[in-house]
């Protein structure tokens, strides 16, 4: 949490490894384990199926699978909409921000990183869409940090760092961030 431009999306790309310049060490996992969900979904052209399973596009997972994955992020009729799973689009020029930020999720339950690194992942959804994908996250094994500014996110999470001008830096317990 924090003002704008206190440097929380900064901090969330220098730890996911997107972000090397600078001074200091950060023991983190090995970048493969960690998926990056931003603001703005990498959407490269290509078939529904490779965006489900970006960047492991190798991956052979069942249509049935792919189509539970999009039930679970609602978007149970994007398959129907474009014909199939092999269907090449520019989905950035054919889905809206909120739909593309959906499908990221998918590709994030597909994919199932390690940790999960999410910034403002859900700014496009309404409060109902994004309470399904982080319940849906909570659900399953992978330790995820986000970075937004709904005060909606706090209840799914323990910690909450707020950053603040200057460098200056806040740990605190959610109970305590809620509470005040």
């Amino acid at each position: 949490m924090g003002d704008s431009g206190v440097g929380k999306s900064s901090l969330l790309r220098v730890l996911a490894g997107l972000w090397l310049s600078g001074e200091g060490t950060i023991k983190r996992p090995q970048r493969q384990q960690l998926l990056f969900l931003p603001q703005r979904p990498y959407m490269p052209i290509g078939s529904l199926r490779s965006q489900l399973l970006y960047p492991d596009i190798n991956n052979e997972m069942e249509d049935g699978r792919l189509l539970e994955l999009l039930e679970k992020v609602n978007l149970p009729n994007l398959q129907d909409k474009f014909g199939d799973l092999n269907t090449v689009e520019d989905w950035t020029k054919v889905l809206s921000l909120g739909e593309q930020q959906r499908l990221a999720f998918a590709r994030l339950f597909a994919t199932e990183p390690r940790y999960a690194m999410l910034d403002e992942a859900t700014s496009a959804l309404d409060s109902k869409n994004e309470e399904q994908l982080y319940r849906q996250l909570q659900k399953t094994s992978i330790p995820f940090i986000s970075v937004g500014h709904r005060s909606s996110l706090l209840k799914y999470h323990q910690q909450v760092l707020i950053l603040k001008k200057n460098g200056l830096w806040e740990l605190k317990k959610i109970n305590e961030v809620i509470e005040s």
